[in-house]
């Protein structure tokens, strides 16, 4: 029976080892913290929301390489697709619900049961799992009388030298460091010699600014207790009047002027950034775009449901209706009320008129949060560097060590993509592992 060991005991690399395992090799896990699944833990909100019932799953990925990445998604997605993955955890014994009509999640709401499904099967397979044991090397076996043992591959920790016929690593990535996650996986696949994008943070919120921030306007901050001093905010911090602001829109990205990215749902607006699941998602593509140099702005329609020529008609008719009552209150039954005065200020700076700010509220984005708040991230090992069909390293020299999950340079959009991702991928990575093992 041949090892294989699996580096990283996040869902990506639970996955791997089970598949490894049913294949028949004898599998260890390794682990760099004191216990498994902790991001997994997380996902969701603490629900963990598995997978995407959605017809067309592999639209919504997004790679520096479309077109190899897309080969790669077809090619894993056909070996373990969303049915198999829901027939696997059913098997398992995990009751599943959907919501929002594609959205699945445990039917227990617990992330945790997810874990415990994992765990169970891992155990009942023999795998060996160790933790607290940082991989920091993958290399050649130099002969079978080595530290390591008989096998094609060193995989060295601090502490041991295990032997293996394949390696799969499956680290994840630099999001959500609080659970442990360092990138230690981009630094071992550098190490091989394989080409690693840049590692940028993706699904998070996005700081930002009105379209001329150096302009001499103010908003007024409802509620001030401190007209002179703390009722004005200059545009610096410019969503300081709407911060706690939830409403919904079309937001719509724009680099150097070209529309690249548009997605409806709910928005939050903080002190400095624009937050939701629909900034989260289009995030992948703001950061993408400020990477590369572009100037990126962002296009809320605040009333997508109504025409602009029926939001003018009606300020109109409001305007006469209440001849002499103050913008702010004519406005009361259009727009939040901290939004009011950002709205404002948006048409001083840009001279549109209310109905066309409504429809097409601009904001500069600036930057993204840190890998401290990103779910995920943009980036990763280049998938040319990888077999579409076993995701094992196409170079001669580096045959046996396969990569699954965050490493790879595919990410998907908030709602169990990236999940089922890294189910797809451990899956094809372990079998093809073990059967390359034997």
């Amino acid at each position: 029976m041949k090892q294989v060991i699996v580096i990283g005991g996040g869902p990506s690399g639970m996955m791997a080892a089970i598949a490894a395992a049913r294949s028949g090799a004898r599998t260890t896990l390794l682990e760099a913290g004191p216990k498994p699944g902790r991001k997994l833990l997380l996902t969701g909100n603490g629900r963990c929301n598995m997978t995407n019932l959605e017809d067309d799953i592999l639209s919504a990925y997004r790679s520096s390489d479309m077109e190899n990445a897309r080969i790669m998604l077809r090619s894993v997605f056909g070996q373990f697709s969303v049915e198999d993955t829901l027939r696997f955890f059913h098997e398992e014994g995990l009751l599943t619900s959907v919501e929002h009509g594609s959205y699945v999640y445990p039917v227990t709401g617990q992330s945790s049961s997810v874990l415990d499904v994992l765990l169970r099967a891992m155990g009942s397979l023999k795998i060996k799992m160790k933790f607290n044991e940082e991989a920091i090397a993958v290399e050649k076996a130099e002969d079978s009388s080595s530290a390591a043992g008989e096998g094609a591959w060193c995989v060295r920790t601090k502490t041991w030298a295990y032997s293996a016929d394949s390696v799969i690593i499956s680290c994840g990535s630099r999001a959500v460091p609080s659970t442990g996650a360092n990138g230690a996986g981009y630094e071992l696949s550098r190490m091989l010699g394989l080409d690693v994008t840049d590692i940028l943070p993706a699904l998070t919120a996005v700081s930002c600014s009105l379209p001329e921030p150096d302009a001499k306007a103010y908003v007024r901050v409802p509620g001030s207790r401190q007209p002179g001093k703390d009722s004005k905010r200059s545009l610096e911090d410019p969503l300081y009047a709407a911060s706690g602001t939830r409403t919904g829109a079309v937001v719509t990205v724009f680099a150097d002027g070209e529309m690249i990215a548009r997605e409806r749902g709910q928005i939050q607006f903080t002190q400095q950034d624009l937050s939701g699941v629909v900034v989260f998602n289009l995030s992948r593509y703001v950061m993408r775009a400020l990477h590369s140099g572009c100037e990126v702005e962002l296009g809320l329609d605040l009333l997508p449901d109504a025409p602009l020529e029926n939001v003018e008609k009606m300020i109109s008719d409001l305007s006469s209706r209440y001849s002499g009552m103050s913008i702010e209150k004519l406005l009361a039954g259009l727009v939040p009320s901290r939004m009011i005065p950002v709205v404002l200020a948006e048409c001083e700076l840009t001279g549109e008129s209310i109905a066309s700010v409504l429809k097409n509220f601009r904001l500069k984005a600036l930057r993204l949060r840190g890998f401290d708040s990103a779910q995920v991230c943009v980036g990763g090992v280049r998938v040319t560097e990888l077999d579409a069909r076993t995701l094992e390293c196409r170079s001669d020299d580096l045959k046996g060590i396969y990569l699954t999950g965050e490493l790879i340079d595919i990410d998907g959009p908030c709602g169990g993509y990236n999940l089922q991702w890294a189910w797809s991928s451990g899956y094809t990575a372990g079998t093809h592992a073990a059967a390359s093992a034997t």
